[in-house]
C-alpha cells in the first residue's frame, strides 16, 4: 500500500527596511502546488495553486509560516483545498516596523484529494482487472496483516504478477510510480510500491497498488474511463506475494489516508461488499450468479517441485517420484466433505482413500501425494473427487517410468 504521497518544501526569505518595488515570487514542488509572493511596501500577499493547470486537479494543503515583524489575521497551520488553476488566496503579512529587519519563511505539505470530499456511495464500482479474470481477496476489510487503522478498508486481490489492472470508476490520474522492482515483507519496502492514484469526481482517489516495474500504461493528466486498462499487477513494495491492492480514500486534516467501504458489481450483485477469501469476477449475463460453492475447473492436479511446492496445474504427464497435488479452490470459504478414490486403470490395487473436512476459514483445499519409484505404478491414474457426498469430477493423468 501507499503510506504516504506528503510533499514538503521550505521557502525562506529576509526583507529589511521599506520594499522599495513590488514583485512576484513563485516556488513550485514537482507537479503538486506552487506558492505565490507578492511583495510590495506594505508586506507580502501570499497565494497558492496547483501546479497542474488541469481544472480537475484537487490538492489538500497544510500549510505553516514562521515570521518576524509581520502581522496577519488567519492563524497557522492553515488549512486549505485547492482546485483547478487558478491561485487561492491565503493572506497578507503587514510588515510591522518598516525601521526593523523582517524575516518569514513557509512549509507546505500536500496529499492529493480533498479532505471535504464526501464519496458518492451510490457509484458501484468495477473489479479492477478485466473480465475473464477471477481473483480471490486475499485480504479484506480490516485484514489482520495491514488493513487496519487508516487502511481498514483496502481490498487486496489475489492474481499473478503482470494480470492486466483496469480501472474501477472514471476518474483522472493524479500520480504514478512504476520504477520499483523488489517486493517484500519488510518495513524499508513500505513506500517503493508501484502505484497509480486516479481522482474521482466527487474528490476521493482510487489507488492501484503494488503493480510490476514499468507496469503503468497511463500518465498524469489522462481521463481514464472505467473499466480502461491502466497498468499490470505485480509484486514491488510492502507485500507478502503478488496482488493487487486496492482502495479509495481522501485525506483528512492530518494528511493521513482515510479508507472508505465501496460496493462492487460481481456475479452475485450489482453492490457487493467484498468478503474476504471469497472469489469474484465480472457478472456474465445468464449464466451469475451462480449456487456452487466450486467450480469444476477449479478441481486440479498441480505439479510440485522437490520442497513440495506448487508450480504447474492442469498436468496429465507425471514420471515415476514426482509429487502431485489435488487442488480445491472454492468461490467462497466453507464446512464441506472431501473424499477423493485414486486408483491406477488396468492394476488391482486396492484405491487409495483420502477423506477429510474443510476448514470453514479456508478457501483452497489440497492434499498431496508422492509416486514410489516403482514400475508397477506406470499406467493411467484415476482421480474422482466427491464434496459433499457428490462427485464433482474425474481427474486422469499418466505416470511413465
Amino acid at each position: 500500500m501507499i503510506r504516504s504521497l506528503v510533499i514538503v518544501l521550505f521557502s525562506f526569505c529576509f526583507s529589511v527596511g521599506i520594499y522599495a518595488e513590488s514583485n512576484v515570487i513563485e516556488e513550485c514542488n514537482q507537479e503538486w502546488v506552487c506558492l505565490i509572493q507578492t511583495k510590495d511596501e506594505d508586506g507580502i500577499q501570499l497565494s497558492i495553486r496547483n501546479h497542474n493547470p488541469n481544472p480537475k486537479v484537487t490538492n489538500s494543503v497544510l500549510l505553516n509560516a514562521t515570521f518576524v515583524n509581520f502581522k496577519t489575521d488567519i492563524s497557522f497551520p492553515y488549512f486549505v483545498v485547492v482546485k483547478g488553476p487558478e491561485p487561492v488566496y491565503i493572506t497578507k503579512f503587514f510588515l510591522e516596523d518598516r525601521t526593523k529587519d523582517a524575516f518569514h519563511s513557509f512549509a507546505f505539505r500536500v496529499r492529493p484529494g480533498d479532505w471535504d470530499s464526501v464519496h458518492d456511495d451510490s457509484v458501484s464500482y468495477l473489479l479492477p482487472f478485466a473480465r475473464g479474470i477471477r481473483a480471490k481477496v486475499v485480504q479484506g476489510y480490516n485484514g489482520s496483516v495491514t488493513h487496519f487503522g487508516s487502511f481498514a478498508n483496502a481490498i487486496d486481490f489475489g492474481i499473478p504478477v503482470g494480470t492486466p489492472v483496469h480501472a474501477a470508476r472514471k476518474g483522472y490520474v493524479m500520480a504514478t510510480e512504476s520504477k520499483y522492482t523488489e517486493g517484500g515483507f519488510r518495513k524499508d519496502l513500505l513506500s517503493k510500491a508501484n502505484f497509480i492514484i486516479i481522482q474521482h469526481e466527487d474528490g476521493t482517489l482510487g489507488n492501484y497498488a503494488h503493480l510490476m516495474k514499468n507496469g503503468v500504461v497511463v500518465k498524469v493528466g489522462d481521463m481514464i474511463e472505467a473499466g480502461q486498462l491502466i497498468g499490470y499487477s505485480g509484486n514491488t513494495g510492502y507485500t507478502q506475494g503478488p496482488h493487487l491492492h486496492f482502495e479509495v480514500h481522501k485525506p483528512n486534516r492530518q494528511l493521513e489516508v482515510t479508507t472508505i467501504p465501496t460496493v462492487f458489481k460481481t456475479q452475485y450483485s450489482e453492490r457487493d461488499t467484498l468478503k474476504e477469501l471469497f472469489m469474484y469476477w465480472h457478472p456474465r449475463s445468464g449464466i451469475d450468479p451462480i449456487k456452487a460453492d466450486i467450480l469444476e475447473e477449479d478441481i486440479q492436479i498441480c505439479k510440485l517441485n522437490s520442497k513440495k511446492e506448487r508450480v504447474q496445474c492442469g498436468e496429465t504427464s507425471f514420471r515415476l517420484g514426482d509429487n502431485f497435488l489435488v487442488s480445491l479452490e472454492f468461490v467462497r470459504p466453507g464446512t464441506h466433505r472431501i473424499e477423493l478414490d485414486i486408483s491406477i486403470e488396468g492394476k488391482a490395487f486396492e484405491a487409495m482413500k483420502l477423506d477429510w473436512v474443510a476448514n470453514k476459514n479456508l478457501a483452497i483445499e489440497a492434499r498431496y501425494v508422492s509416486i514410489t519409484s516403482n514400475p508397477k505404478f506406470t499406467g493411467r491414474w484415476k482421480v474422482r473427487v466427491q464434496i459433499n457426498g457428490e462427485e464433482k469430477k474425474i481427474l486422469f493423468f499418466d505416470v511413465r517410468p
